[in-house]
């Protein structure tokens, strides 16, 4: 399966999700499931981990905390930098661990395809996908409605 490229920098992040779970080493092992690789580990002043850093391309950054969180309170979405949705998805339902959910890929309306992916405390990402052979159409779409933006021809 292909997998985006992982930048290791270190640099300010314009963006992150930050997720409670209940078990931060299970979570982690899902996150890895999932193309994300943990980046560091942060302890606490009695040795424990308070803080992973996942990450799964250049500012697709998601730090795990522990907590208690509640199912479908958070949700972020990434693009999905050329990996192929439906490898991931079945890799993903092969080992889905109780509490987890993997939907899709499904088309959108908007010429995109997007698997959603919930981690067994119920937060979610979707990864998402222009689909390539609607290239074309997507743009002349975009040209179709108003608002503040460029579309690149």
């Amino acid at each position: 399966m292909s997998t985006p490229e992982i930048d290791r920098t270190i640099y300010p992040m314009p963006m992150f999700a930050t997720f409670q779970v209940t078990d931060l080493a299970a979570a982690e092992a899902f996150y890895n499931a999932a193309g994300f690789v943990s980046l560091a580990t942060v302890p606490g002043l009695d040795g424990d981990p308070v803080v992973v850093h996942l990450r799964r391309m250049k500012y697709q950054d998601i730090l795990i905390v522990p907590g208690e969180p509640r199912r479908g309170s958070a949700t972020v979405g990434f693009q999905a930098g050329g990996q192929d949705l439906a490898e991931l998805a079945a890799a993903l339902r092969a080992a889905l661990p109780d509490g987890a959910r993997v939907e899709g890929p499904a088309d959108t309306p908007w010429f995109t395809s997007d698997l959603t992916i919930d981690d067994p405390d119920g937060n979610r990402i979707i990864l998402t996908a222009l689909r390539e052979a609607e290239r074309e159409a997507a743009f002349a779409w975009s040209k179709e409605f108003g608002g503040d933006f460029i579309v690149p021809d």
